[in-house]
C-alpha cells in the first residue's frame, strides 16, 4: 500500500459514499458535523463537581432522581409482567425486601445511591427462606431495576405542583475545553442561519429516559447563545406512527414507551415534557420534517445508539421522514449535525470504497481479543444487561450491527470514550473482523470536525480535530494479516487540537497543527507498560513513544490466564509532532502522530 504524504492541500479530500442530486445554492459551512467522544463536563445541578467554587443556585432544583417506597407502586413493581417466565421468585424476594424496607424509610425520599446502599446492608425472609439483600441485588437484571426505580422514583415539584427542573451555569464550568466545544457548535450553528439565534433542536433519544437529560440540554445551548427545542423523536415515537391509527397509539404513549424502552411511570416524572411528547406524536411526520426544515442544527445526546437508531430508522434499514430530511439538509450545508458518546457512535454507516462502516454497540478490548467480534440484530442490542443474549454472548462481548447506524458519516467505525476506557483493543478487532477499512476512536471531551465541500456535484470532505484530548484512527492495510487472536501489520494514526486530515483514495492525508514541532533525537530508550487496557495506559505509553525516538513501545495485558504483548513500530512515513496549547488560563501539551504500525501476539 502506498504510505501517506506529510502535506496536503484542502482541495485534496475525499468523495463521500452517499449520492446528491444537486450542488447546494449556498457556501457550505466551514464544518458540517461535530462528533464529541462524550465526557464533556458542563457545571449544572447535577454536576456541580465540575463548577467553579461559590456558585449561586437557584432557591429549588432538581436533585437527581429522589424514591420513596409507596405501597401502590410495591404493587405495580410486584404484578409486573418482567417476573413472568422463570422470574416469579425473585419477583417475591424483591416484594419481600422493598416491604421490609419501607417501615424503616417511612414517607421519606431518598437518592438511588441511598436506597440501593440500604437494599444491599439488608437480609429478608421471602417465602421461609431469607434472602441476602446484596445478593438479591446483584441478581437483578438491567431491566428489572430498571423497573423498581422508575416505579419508585417520585416527582419535584415546587409547592404549586411545577415541576422542577435542572439548571446549568454555563459560566461557571471549570474545563475550558467543554465549553469551547459548546460554543464552537453554536458558532457553527450561526453559518447556515438567519436568525439572531440559531435554533438548536435537541434529540434525546438515545436515553432509556428519554427525557431525563431535557432540561440539561435546553439550559446549556441557551445560555450558550442558542434558541433550543427539544426534538422528542425517539423509538416509541416511531413505534407509534407505523400502527394503523397513530392518533390512537399516540394517546396510549406511555404504554408504547414502556413496551419500546423499559421506561416506566414517565407521566407522573415529567407531565409537562410527556404531554408534548404526546403532541408532537399526534402531529406525526409531515410536523416533525417541517421543524428540521426549520433548524440550523441538531444536537444528539448521549445513551444507548441502539434506541438512536430505531428512533430515526425503520426496521427494513430505510430511512425515517425524519432522517430522509436531516441527510438531505446535511449534504446541502444547510444544517449542522453533533452528537456526544451514542450520538456519535451512531453516525457511522454505509461504505467506503467496498468496506462496509459498521456500528459497534458494545464490548471490552480484552474480550474482543479474546473472542472476536459478533454480528448482533437489532433485537439483541443491549441483550447482555437484560440476561437475554443468545449462545456465546456475554457482558463484555463486542458486538455491532453489521448493517451500520445512521450513515451520516461512511468512512468507518466510530468508538467513544475511546482512550479514557482503553477502547483500542476492540476497535483493531473489529475492524479485522468485520471487513470496515478504517476506525476512529474519539476520547472524551474531544470532537473530530467534518468539513464537506463540494467538486461539481460531488460531495468532498476533510477532517480536523478540536479538544482535551485526540482522534485516534486506525486502517486495515494491504500488509494487515491476523492469525487466530495474532495480528500485525495495521496502521495507526493519533490526531490532536487543531490538526487536519483527509483520506483520498484510500489514504490518509495529514496536516499537523501549525504550532506543532518536530521532537529531538536525544531519547533512545524503549517504552513499557503492563495492564495495557486499564483507563488510559495505552494512550499514556504512546505518548512517551510519540515524544521519543525509541524504536518501539512495547505493552503487556494478561487474558484468559495467557500473557499477551503489543508491539508499536514506526513505520515507513511515520512522522510525530508535538506542542502546548494555550485555553485561557489552560495549557496542554499534546502529541500527534502518524503511521505507527501495530503487532499483538502472545508474549515471550
Amino acid at each position: 500500500m502506498k504510505l501517506a504524504k506529510s502535506r496536503w492541500s484542502l482541495l485534496a479530500i475525499v468523495a463521500l459514499s452517499f449520492s446528491t442530486s444537486a450542488a447546494p445554492a449556498k457556501k457550505m459551512p466551514s464544518h458540517s458535523m461535530m462528533l464529541i467522544g462524550g465526557g464533556v463536563d458542563v457545571c449544572s445541578t447535577s454536576q456541580q463537581s465540575s463548577c467553579q467554587a461559590n456558585v449561586e443556585w437557584p432557591t429549588s432544583f432538581r436533585k437527581g432522581t429522589l424514591h420513596q417506597l409507596d405501597d401502590r407502586y410495591i404493587e405495580l413493581i410486584a404484578q409486573d409482567e418482567i417476573w413472568k417466565g422463570g422470574r416469579e421468585q425473585v419477583g417475591s424476594q424483591v416484594q419481600a425486601m422493598l416491604k421490609f424496607l419501607k417501615p424503616k424509610l417511612a414517607d421519606k425520599t431518598v437518592s438511588e445511591r441511598e436506597l440501593t446502599r440500604l437494599w444491599r446492608s439488608s437480609d429478608v425472609e421471602a417465602e421461609g427462606v431469607w434472602v441476602s439483600g446484596r445478593e438479591l441485588y446483584s441478581a437483578l437484571t438491567e431491566g428489572e431495576k430498571n423497573l423498581i426505580l422508575d416505579q419508585l422514583e417520585v416527582l419535584q415539584a415546587q409547592s404549586n405542583g411545577k415541576r422542577i427542573e435542572e439548571f446549568v451555569n454555563f459560566n461557571a464550568t471549570q474545563n475550558e475545553y467543554s465549553k469551547q466545544l459548546y460554543q464552537q457548535f453554536v458558532a457553527l450553528a450561526t453559518e447556515v442561519t438567519k436568525k439572531p439565534k440559531p435554533t438548536v433542536l435537541v434529540v434525546t433519544a438515545s436515553g432509556r429516559d428519554p427525557y431525563a437529560s431535557v432540561d440539561f440540554y435546553l439550559d446549556l445551548f441557551k445560555q450558550v447563545g442558542a434558541e433550543p427545542i427539544w426534538f422528542p423523536v425517539n423509538s416509541a415515537y416511531q413505534a407509534a406512527q407505523n400502527q394503523a391509527d397513530p392518533v390512537a397509539a399516540c394517546a396510549d404513549f406511555l404504554n408504547i414507551l414502556r413496551k419500546e424502552q423499559g421506561t416506566y411511570q414517565r407521566g407522573r416524572i415529567y407531565p409537562d415534557l410527556i404531554l408534548k411528547q404526546k403532541e408532537f406524536c399526534t402531529a406525526g411526520h409531515k410536523s416533525a420534517v417541517g421543524q428540521l426544515k426549520r433548524a440550523d442544527a441538531v444536537f444528539f445526546s448521549g445513551g444507548d445508539q441502539s434506541l438512536l437508531l430505531k428512533a430515526l430508522k425503520n426496521k427494513d434499514g430505510t430511512d425515517t421522514p425524519e432522517l430522509a430530511q436531516l441527510r438531505q439538509m446535511y449534504e446541502r450545508g444547510e444544517i449542522i449535525i453533533g452528537g456526544t458518546s451514542a450520538g456519535t457512535a451512531v453516525m457511522a454507516g454505509g461504505n467506503y470504497q467496498g468496506s462496509s462502516s459498521v456500528m459497534i454497540s458494545g464490548g471490552t478490548s480484552i474480550d474482543a481479543i479474546l473472542n472476536g467480534a459478533k454480528p448482533l440484530t437489532p433485537e439483541l442490542i443491549g441483550c447482555a444487561a437484560n440476561n437475554n443474549c443468545g449462545a456465546g454472548i456475554a457482558e463484555d462481548t463486542l458486538t455491532y450491527q453489521p448493517q451500520g447506524g445512521l450513515g451520516l458519516f461512511s468512512y468507518g467505525v466510530l468508538d467513544t470514550h475511546f482512550s479514557e476506557r482503553g477502547r483500542q483493543g476492540r476497535l483493531w478487532r473489529l475492524l479485522l473482523d468485520s471487513g470496515s477499512r478504517f476506525g476512529f476512536g474519539i476520547d472524551e471531551n474531544t470532537a473530530l470536525l467534518v468539513s464537506l465541500r463540494y467538486k461539481g456535484e460531488q460531495l468532498l470532505s476533510s477532517f480536523t480535530v478540536a479538544g482535551e484530548g485526540g482522534v485516534y484512527v486506525a486502517e486495515v492495510t494491504s500488509e494487515t494479516n491476523k492469525v487466530d487472536n495474532n495480528f500485525a501489520g495495521l496502521m495507526t494514526h493519533y490526531f490532536t487540537q487543531d490538526d487536519q486530515f483527509s483520506i483520498v483514495q484510500g489514504q490518509i492525508l495529514t496536516e499537523f497543527a501549525p504550532w506543532k514541532y518536530a521532537q529531538g533525537d536525544s531519547q533512545q530508550l524503549m517504552v513499557n507498560s503492563a495492564d495495557l487496557f486499564s483507563t488510559d495506559t495505552y494512550r499514556t505509553m504512546t505518548n512517551l513513544f510519540c515524544t521519543s525516538q525509541s524504536p518501539q513501545a512495547v505493552g503487556r495485558f494478561a487474558a484468559d490466564g495467557q500473557d499477551y504483548q503489543v508491539t508499536v513500530r514506526r513505520a515507513k512515513g511515520s512522522a510525530s509532532r508535538q506542542g502546548v496549547y494555550n485555553l485561557g488560563s489552560t495549557k496542554r501539551s499534546y502529541c500527534s502522530y502518524r503511521n505507527f504500525s501495530i503487532q499483538l501476539n502472545i508474549a515471550p
